[in-house]
């Protein structure tokens, strides 16, 4: 069963200010490095700078646990507020624009267009020999020169 004051309790046994660590260090590193590596991974498939940023900000946060000082504790906000922000900010500034997502959309078009038409030019030979074979096979067509004559 699952108990409720587990993380009360942790904080309580491994903690001096559990008011100011929700829970202990060796839990905290395992965030950090869960998601280091979720964001390392974002920024390798998507290529994204705000990615790259979390996943420089969210280990950073350790360094709380090197200091006692309310000095470091509020810089160390302060410089995770404006990474935070920054992250915000360049989600906007390197978006992909849709102009861009027209211009590819457009050229993929353009492509298959392009297989469609050489697939067409192909079916009007084809047919076109098809024809071609009819006409010199066609019984009617021969009696009808040789009436003719």
């Amino acid at each position: 069963m699952i108990d409720i004051n587990m993380l009360t309790t942790l904080s309580e046994a491994e903690i001096e200010n559990p008011n100011l660590f929700p829970f202990p260090f060796s839990m905290h590193i395992g965030f950090a490095i869960i998601g280091l590596l979720f964001f390392l991974y974002r920024f390798v498939t998507d290529k994204k700078p705000y990615q790259l940023i979390f996943a420089f900000a969210i280990p950073f946060s350790l360094t709380i646990w090197l200091s006692d000082s309310r000095a470091w504790f509020y810089t160390l906000g302060a410089v995770e507020a404006v990474l935070v922000i920054c992250a915000f900010i360049t989600t906007f500034i390197f978006k992909d624009k849709p102009e861009e997502k027209a211009e590819t959309t457009v050229k993929a078009e353009v492509a298959s267009d392009d297989d469609d038409d050489k697939s067409d030019d192909e079916d009007e030979t084809e047919a076109s020999e098809i024809e071609d074979d009819e006409e010199s096979a066609d019984p009617e067509t021969d009696d009808n020169d040789e009436e003719e004559e």
